[in-house]
Formats: structure tokens, C-alpha cells, sequence
């Protein structure tokens, strides 16, 4: 059975006190997370501790759609969510396309095609 768990990861920009937060989600995909900080299911506030000062909430979730029921929950006004897969083969987490808010749901962002103006 493969294993799953969408992790998000709220961070704040120190140098700015209107910045709006900056949202990650990670699939980890037959892997298990380094840290088992994050409560499973829900948005929590991050441990101080363990975490960098800079990461405000943390969560781990089953599924990509309770990941951004939460982050909707949350943070309404987010415009865009960084995603990231991180396989058990794969060293480093791989980015993917970013999601953007339209229309009210999250779409995926599709990159520009090389020969196409910018």
C-alpha cells in the first residue's frame, strides 16, 4: 500500500507586517515526513521549538482537497499555494505547478511553452 500525506506549511515575511503569508503544500509520497510535529487533519499552530520562528502553522492531511479546506478556512484571501512532491526516490522535494485562486477554486498555473511570447 503507498503511503500519502499532504503537509502544509504557513510562513510569514519578517520584514514586512502586511505581507501576506506564504502557503506550501508538500505530497509525500512513500515517504514519511523528517519531523511528526504537525497534528494530522487540521491547521495548528507551529511549536516554536521545533520550528523557525518564521513558520506560523503546520498541518498534515490526507487528502489534497482537506489541504485546501483548511488553507480556505484559514486564509481566504491567499492568492496562491507553492506545491511540492517528495518522493521516497527523490533527494530533495521537487516543485510542481504552483495553484492560483480563480473563479473561487484552485487551479493550477500552466508555465509558458519556450517559443510562446512572454
Amino acid at each position: 500500500m503507498a503511503y500519502l500525506t499532504y503537509r502544509v506549511e504557513i510562513t510569514r515575511d519578517e520584514t514586512s507586517a502586511s505581507a501576506a503569508p506564504s502557503i506550501e503544500i508538500t505530497a509525500y509520497i512513500d515517504r514519511v515526513p523528517e519531523t511528526d510535529a504537525p497534528e494530522f487533519g487540521r491547521l495548528s499552530r507551529a511549536y516554536k521549538g521545533v520550528w523557525n520562528s518564521r513558520l506560523q502553522y503546520t498541518g498534515d492531511f490526507a487528502s489534497l482537497a482537506e489541504a485546501l479546506a483548511a488553507i480556505n478556512a484559514a486564509f481566504p484571501q491567499a492568492p496562491s499555494i507553492r506545491c511540492y512532491e517528495y518522493t521516497v526516490d527523490d533527494e530533495f522535494a521537487v516543485e510542481s505547478a504552483i495553484l492560483r485562486r480563480s473563479g473561487g477554486k484552485w487551479v493550477p498555473e500552466q508555465p509558458l511553452k519556450a517559443n510562446s511570447p512572454a
